[in-house]
């Protein structure tokens, strides 16, 4: 029951933010001008400021021993999941236009790992837990930020007109993004086993603690513009959401399980798993110009309903 209570009040944190963006995009605090450069604001200050927190806050990071193999079934398992979650969506979802799949793919691959997940694995498995989980984040920023942004950013148009050397000049370009700059600095600092809690240390805690409460704002500005109907009528969003809160972690439960013989490690990396959709999609969709309809329905299906799905998926590990 414990589980339950602190998933439920994670939740109904997130849907408190969201609230207040909603209310303000009604109010005319918040409009499309606005919630474009506070995303480009997030984006090149903000969400690279979290990334390096994950590991300057941690007075007591694991050493080398620890950190590379948990990287390495970081890495290995989002490679998995952005190559399954392509070909499923390539498959799958044929007749959709393009610019959705990419939102589709982004949802399945991506979850809100920085806020719900170090939430609910401090909760489970305390703090020592957390740093696992934050070694664990690291390649996740890495391909959340490259093959992430390149998901959203895909339009039917796009595709059509740009030529061979534009599309890979533009992705050369996510590798070399601050996050992407943040995310290379976060894996050296982690193994030279660098933290800070002086000034510097305390100033990049305090840039990075603003990117998920702007990022809710934003989604939930995004939400107050669309009519009710169309956040509760799209079948491909629910088979994504379905797939996003329950398949995925299934699937990492029950294929990767033979090659982590640490229990308690894979619980971890199950429930990180089986968290909603990255909040950050909903800025990437706003900077890049991705699907925002798309991704703000999966973001609000998948965080709503994972009220139930993260207590289910921890029990079933623990």
């Amino acid at each position: 029951m414990e589980v339950f209570i602190h998933a439920a009040t994670q939740m109904a944190i997130l849907c408190a933010l969201v609230a207040c963006g909603f209310i303000a995009r009604k109010k005319g605090m918040m409009n499309n001008e606005f919630d474009s450069k506070l995303s480009t604001l997030v984006m090149t200050f903000c969400c690279p400021a979290m990334i390096l927190d994950s590991v300057l806050a941690n007075q007591n990071i694991p050493g080398p021993e620890v950190i590379l193999p948990i990287f390495g079934y970081s890495f290995i398992i989002y490679l998995f999941a952005v190559v399954f979650s392509y070909v499923f969506v390539r498959f799958i979802y044929r007749g959709v236009k393009l610019t959705s799949r990419g939102v589709y793919a982004f949802t399945m691959a991506f979850g809100n790992v920085g806020f719900i997940g170090f939430a609910v694995i401090n909760s489970l498995f305390g703090s020592d837990a957390v740093l696992l989980a934050a070694v664990f984040n690291i390649p996740y920023n890495v391909f959340l930020f490259s093959i992430g942004m390149m998901f959203i950013s895909r339009t039917g148009k796009a595709e059509k007109s740009k030529s061979r050397k534009t599309e890979i000049k533009a992705i050369s370009k996510c590798f070399i993004s601050p996050v992407m700059i943040a995310s290379y600095i976060a894996v050296i600092l982690a193994l030279l086993q660098v933290s800070d809690s002086g000034p510097i240390g305390t100033a990049v805690g305090m840039l990075g603690d603003a990117t998920v409460p702007v990022a809710m704002l934003i989604t939930g500005s995004s939400l107050a513009k669309l009519p009710a109907r169309e956040m509760l009528n799209d079948g491909w969003s629910y088979l994504t959401t379905f797939m996003r809160l329950v398949g995925m972690p299934l699937i990492v439960f029950f294929l990767f399980g033979f090659i982590i013989p640490d229990k308690e490690i894979l619980a971890i990396i199950v429930v990180l798993t089986a968290t909603p959709a990255a909040t950050v999609g909903t800025m990437m969709c706003v900077s890049y110009g991705g699907d925002l309809k798309t991704m703000t329905r999966c973001t609000f299906l998948t965080t709503v309903l994972s009220l139930a799905t993260i207590p289910l998926m921890a029990l079933l590990v623990m």
